[in-house]
């Protein structure tokens, strides 16, 4: 029965999210060949940088605007299936509230990692061109050096950390939607403002941490080279994870027992 669940859960999805991801990818795809390949980057020019400057701004205004309607599918999704009407039919289902949870869990844990393969393969096949690794490998040694590492291998290990931290973001847009269940007359804005205040919190949780583990971002921080820059980076990595592993697992513990204990549906 749970896979029939997230089954049921990613048809729902499906029809949007693969139209605009596709489109995402058209994009990328005529950016690639008809801007990214006409690129000449022998001649730095300043109208050259201008216009990319505007070329990456719009691109990133197009990756966060389809991130952020991900994020909107799962909460919808989430609150629609089981605390609007419809939840009054996913309820007779011959279903276990922590099976009810779980499948919500892991079918917006695949959409949300679908998301960011999908806007990692579109910003590979943007930056992938001859003319643009041609220009790199002119300046990769020296930047390789300074970094410790290569631009892959840090690509690489944030579009791990991005795929990681996805279960993380899952679990807190259910929280703040459980949350916002407590408060009958205002869910969306209990919802809302639950999920700006726990991002605060985390925030104000992961500069403390930063600076009892002597990881805060200062001028000592900003003329570290090689090997010292890849410790550092590294153990930011691991302080994140700790800290991002602990919230994940409180606030599942919470969204659980308030959606037995509070809302009277587990």
């Amino acid at each position: 029965m749970l896979g029939k669940l997230i089954k049921y859960d990613l048809k729902s999805f499906a029809k949007i999210f693969i139209l605009l991801h596709a489109i995402y990818l058209l994009i990328c795809f005529i950016a690639r060949f008809f801007y990214m390949d006409r690129l000449n980057f022998e001649n730095v020019t300043e109208p050259l940088v201008l216009s990319l400057v505007l070329f990456f701004s719009l691109m990133t205004l197009l990756l966060s605007a389809l991130m952020i309607f991900t994020w909107m599918q799962v909460a919808f999704r989430f609150y629609r299936s089981l605390f609007s009407k419809e939840g009054y039919l996913s309820w007779t289902l011959p279903v276990s509230g922590p099976q009810h949870l779980w499948a919500k869990i892991i079918s917006g844990y695949i959409l949300m990692a679908s998301d960011i393969i999908i806007l990692a393969a579109g910003i590979l096949l943007l930056v992938t061109g001859d003319n643009v690794t041609t220009a790199y490998s002119m300046i990769a040694n020296d930047l390789t050096n300074e970094l410790g590492f290569s631009i892959g291998t840090f690509a690489l290990i944030l579009f791990i950390t991005c795929l990681v931290s996805a279960i993380s973001s899952v679990i807190m847009i259910y929280f703040s939607v459980v949350i916002g269940q407590l408060f009958p007359s205002h869910r969306v804005l209990g919802a809302i403002a639950a999920y700006f205040i726990t991002s605060t919190v985390i925030q104000i949780l992961s500069v403390i941490l930063m600076v009892v583990f002597r990881c805060f971002p200062g001028y000592e921080t900003y003329t570290l080279q090689g090997s010292a820059l890849t410790d550092y980076f590294l153990k930011l990595i691991a302080i994140s994870t700790v800290l991002m592993l602990i919230i994940t697992i409180a606030q599942y513990i919470a969204t659980h027992y308030i959606m037995k204990r509070k809302i009277n549906l587990l």
